[in-house]
């Protein structure tokens, strides 16, 4: 096992010495000095260079293990791996893998580890680098050593998924599909399978003692009442809160469009095996979506709802956290012209959603995971990144530099009124997609930096 390092006190503007980082790559440094640049406006400079490094230098650990290529991401100030996060946190890299060869390496041994933790328990949505049970292990649910947590959200399988298309669709390289690789993803895909729950609720249930409903599920860790839609139902969301239906729309939008690029990358793996219960899958999950997935809103029209239970009930929100409504150009679920997608953004980044916050700090969508009043920068940078109007892409970007409060890096979240009263510190997914957001807008709306 690795020892990892403790980056708590990594603050103000300064990047880890290549010494004490996690992981070091020529290529990145390279990369970072030609975006760089190209950025006149000196804070956002050294807050790109911060953002886009963070979660090399500070969360990613790639050694031998048993011999084998093998990569550990934590999250931040959680000594976890998540599944999402970890995916997340990486994507910003998959373009410099083909200049690369210790960043392919990384992603190779991280695309291993997904397929070993997943084969572990595909239920579970965090994992430890080790065998043990930890903060969680009295958690009502089948905890297995290794587990951090066990929450079954639907897009913690479909981010590894995706992380290996796309590393496949960039390098062509078939090293991490090996054996393990294809045991994980029929694993992956007979657990969405049960999870339709056309045939019964399935194996999953979760209960912990907490004095916060929307940490634990109902029903004798079942959760809510449902009727099969299709679709697959999640216990959790993205932001690791129960769902208040379980067949939440934007994770099985997000999962209808991965696993139609898994069909082009079994066709050219040769993996033919696969494909026929893969497709059984999309027809439901698109039939579900179809049926289910819109409603009328009697001032935005239709509508994407964000969760549904197949009974007729559904709830009109949106999550600052991936997957949400906001993000479905970003994952490429939909053109940014979308008509459907535009008239539910309309609503989500308006107070007729009940998770937008506006205050002197700024304005943008939270989440219930910090409750009332609470902006998560991730939703600033989604909504830059789905936006063709300059003015609200500069909007968002004065708000997330005001937000980081001197300390050279973007939080969690932070009060509606006041950005100095912001949670975790050290939260990697934040900084790598506003390393993204900046890299991106330098090569593809070049002079706008220059307006902050």
């Amino acid at each position: 096992m690795i020892q990892l390092k403790v980056f708590g006190d990594f603050q103000n503007w300064v990047r880890p010495s290549a010494t004490d980082r996690a992981f070091n790559s020529p290529e990145l440094d390279s990369y970072l000095y030609e975006i760089a640049q190209k950025i006149k406006n000196l804070n956002i400079r050294q807050l790109f260079i911060n953002t886009f490094a963070n979660t090399l230098d500070t969360t990613a650990y790639n050694y031998l293990r048993e011999g084998k290529n093998h990569t550990y991401i934590i999250t931040g100030d959680i000594e976890a791996m998540w599944l999402r996060d970890s995916t997340a946190q990486v994507w910003h890299y998959l373009p410099l893998a083909k200049k690369s060869k210790d960043i392919e390496r990384l992603l190779i041994g991280l695309i291993s580890n997904h397929a070993r933790c997943i084969l572990l328990d595909p239920y579970a949505n965090a994992f430890y680098d080790d065998d043990k049970l930890g903060y969680h292990a009295t958690d009502k649910t089948q905890m297995l050593p290794g587990v951090h947590e066990r929450k079954w959200e639907l897009d913690s399988l479909i981010y590894p998924l995706a992380l290996a298309i796309e590393f496949w669709n960039i390098t062509e390289n078939p090293e991490p599909f090996d054996a393990t690789w294809i045991d994980s993803i029929a694993l992956i895909i007979s657990t969405l399978k049960v999870q339709q729950r056309i045939n019964g609720h399935g194996p999953y249930f979760f209960d912990r003692e907490t004095s916060n409903p929307i940490d634990t599920l109902s029903n004798k860790g079942q959760g809510p009442t449902y009727k099969p839609t299709g679709m697959v139902a999640s216990s959790f969301r993205a932001s690791d809160d129960a769902c208040m239906y379980p067949f939440n729309i934007p994770e099985n939008l997000f999962a209808l469009k991965t696993l139609k690029s898994l069909i082009i990358l079994f066709n050219e793996l040769q993996l033919t095996h696969l494909i026929e219960s893969t497709l059984e899958l999309i027809e439901d999950i698109f039939s579900g979506l179809d049926i289910y997935g819109l409603i009328d809103h009697p001032d935005f029209g239709k509508i994407y709802a964000y969760e549904v239970d197949g009974l007729g009930n559904y709830v009109c929100m949106d999550d600052a956290n991936v997957p949400s409504l906001l993000s479905l150009p970003f994952l490429g679920v939909c053109a940014v012209d979308d008509e459907i997608y535009q008239a539910t953004r309309k609503f989500i980044v308006s107070p007729e959603n009940p998770h937008y916050f506006a205050g002197a700090a700024g304005s943008g969508i939270g989440s219930p995971h910090t409750g009332d009043g609470t902006i998560w920068p991730i939703s600033l940078i989604i909504q830059a990144s789905t936006s063709n109007n300059d003015q609200e892409i500069l909007d968002c970007l004065r708000t997330l530099i005001k937000s980081t409060v001197g300390t050279g890096l973007l939080h969690e979240s932070f009060n509606v009124d006041d950005a100095t009263d912001y949670t975790r510190p050290w939260f990697a997914w934040c900084n790598s997609l506003f390393g993204g957001l900046i890299a991106r807008l330098v090569n593809e709306r070049p002079g706008l930096l220059d307006q902050i």
